[in-house]
């Protein structure tokens, strides 16, 4: 029996320091009731960590920390393993394996990813060597993140040599839907390989990213043993009988006939330890649907905000949905005492949205002003009419007005060192549907690559459990209250056909003649498409908001700006 801690932490990018000391903290809290601690993917230096990379003096201070791990562990009865730059005549994504002020050894990443947001082919160079050591007579191999995707790579390899236990360590991206594929594929690297999988998993909002953490342990037989919670920090210790694989691989003959033919792993040290108390491991729930993408959006704004140390947060309320959500994301995430709300009605806004905006915000107990812009408006238009003589009012007109109110917003954000959160959505910004310098403006966006239709589902959601969000705001026609009598719709398809489009367009990769087929309107297709193609140039200019969907506005579309492709 071993036990075996996995280590969810919450790391920041380039806090070398703080990094190295949350490890210590858990490696004295833990190292009695442990065999092994394991901690996630680029722990010493967050992840990821980009450009810093490119930096000589950051790769020295990451082997500084790396020595004070190893010095670190002399005091210590158990094994660390833990992920950090490694770089040894060049630089690679690396796994350490230290023990009593001994590097055990160092595996190197094999498969760097270089696709979606990933970018790994730039920093380092891939390792080729397996690793696997001997704990208390049992053989227990390591790799790194995207290792683990490949069913005939190391981790085969060394379960033909023995290994009852694999640790794989990541720093996994959340997007809807892969927790349950990782799962499924975890399962079926534990069955085939017939041992036990440790899959560690970094928690935390990173720029873009979110980590959703949940790490677990998979059995032989394919059964969660453990999991750690999802989008927080945890630490989770559960014994694993490892005799279990030794039972089990003496009656398959599968695994026999392809471990005689395997090439041999060596083992690469040999300790023991004393035994520990047995620990059942708890299995925590693992959250699906709205509740997850809610989870996620809130862990990415708050860790955006707080590791970029912005006091509080200040966004426009409109009386509108998208606003009404992104307040209370905001709320759940930082606290109502750090939100601040405006309301900058013009002479186009209705009394409803300024009643719903002010319900909003007594609900929420946030603080609120109003702060009117049309005097401000008709100063601007004024001074144009001195200069461009009689003008005719025109969509030059509306977007002035989001302007100003961005204006607004970036004043207490100056003054008061407060972050604007911008409150546009997937299908706005994609289309353009959005103003430049305007209400796409902020220092982050929340529901940046949440699709207008997703945003009264989880506004919907969030009333459920506390209905501050006034039920008219759900039910009145979406509009940005620019002119008389404004709606959405006057310009775009109705959200449930845009948003199929859009889905089926950016994420799909679909031709416009394939989403036609799918049965979407030939020329809300095409004009679709126009529109996204036409506002590459705005959403480049774009605040950063956290992603949810497998491709995002962001580090996953790289189109050009300047594009002649028809």
């Amino acid at each position: 029996m071993l036990n075996l801690t996995l280590a969810q932490l919450n790391f920041t990018v380039g806090d070398i320091e703080g990094n190295k000391k949350k490890i210590f903290k858990v490696i004295e809290e833990y190292s009695e009731k442990s065999h092994i601690i394991v901690f996630p993917e680029l722990s010493l230096s967050g992840y990821p960590p980009e450009d810093l990379l490119h930096q000589e003096y950051f790769l020295r201070a990451c082997m500084e920390a790396f020595r004070d791990v190893v010095n670190k562990s002399m005091h210590y009865d158990v094994v660390i393993v833990f992920g950090t730059p490694y770089y040894e005549f060049d630089l690679y994504n690396a796994l350490a394996v230290v023990y009593k002020g001994k590097v055990l050894g160092v595996y190197k990443k094999h498969h760097l990813p270089n696709y979606s947001v990933f970018d790994e082919y730039r920093y380092f160079r891939k390792g080729e060597e397996p690793l696997m050591i001997d704990i208390n007579g049992y053989k227990v191999s390591f790799s790194v993140c995207e290792d683990i995707w490949y069913p005939d790579g190391v981790e085969r390899e060394t379960a033909l040599s023995g290994a009852e236990l694999i640790v794989n360590i990541n720093a996994s991206p959340y997007h809807v839907g892969k927790y349950s594929f990782k799962e499924s594929f975890v399962k079926a690297r534990a069955e085939d390989n017939l041992s036990f999988v440790c899959y560690v998993n970094l928690v935390g909002g990173q720029d873009e990213l979110v980590f959703d953490g949940r790490s677990f342990v998979v059995s032989p037989d394919g059964e969660i043993v453990a999991r750690a919670k999802a989008f927080e920090e945890d630490i989770l210790t559960v014994s694993l009988e490892l005799d279990k694989v030794r039972r089990k691989r003496l009656t398959d003959l599968r695994w026999r006939e392809a471990s005689s033919k395997a090439k041999r792993v060596e083992v690469k040290a040999k300790i023991n330890l004393e035994e520990r108390p047995y620990l059942e491991g708890r299995v925590e729930p693992s959250p699906e649907g709205l509740e997850e993408i809610y989870e996620a959006l809130k862990l990415g704004l708050k860790d955006y905000v707080n590791k970029n140390r912005f006091k509080r947060a200040v966004l426009g309320l409109s009386g509108g949905i998208d606003s009404s959500l992104v307040a209370c994301l905001a709320v759940d995430a930082l606290g109502k005492e750090r939100v601040v709300g405006i309301y900058m009605p013009s002479q186009f806004s209705s009394r409803e949205s300024y009643e719903d905006a002010k319900k909003l915000a007594e609900n929420l107990g946030i603080e609120f002003h109003v702060i009117p812009i049309e005097s401000i408006y008709k100063t601007y238009f004024s001074e144009f009419e001195k200069e461009l003589c009689e003008l005719r009012f025109d969509v030059a007109d509306e977007n002035i007005q989001a302007r100003i109110r961005a204006n607004i917003l970036f004043y207490f954000s100056n003054k008061f060192g407060y972050i604007v959160l911008a409150t546009s959505n997937k299908s706005e910004t994609a289309v353009g549907y959005t103003t430049i310098y305007g209400d796409m403006a902020g220092g982050f966006a929340p529901i940046k690559d949440v699709y207008k239709t997703l945003v009264y589902k989880l506004a919907r959601f969030r009333n459920e459990k506390s209905p501050d969000i006034p039920e008219r705001v759900f039910k009145k026609p979406p509009s940005a209250e620019l002119r008389p009598n404004q709606t959405d719709q006057d310009t775009l398809p109705p959200y449930e056909v845009l948003d199929r489009i859009l889905k089926l367009y950016i994420e799909e990769g679909l031709s416009p003649e394939e989403i036609i087929k799918k049965g979407l309107p030939k020329d809300a297709v095409y004009k679709t498409i126009a529109m996204i193609r036409k506002s590459e140039y705005k959403r480049k200019q774009a605040p950063i908001g956290t992603k949810i969907t497998p491709r995002a506005f962001g580090k996953d579309w790289r189109m050009p700006i300047t594009n002649k492709f028809k």
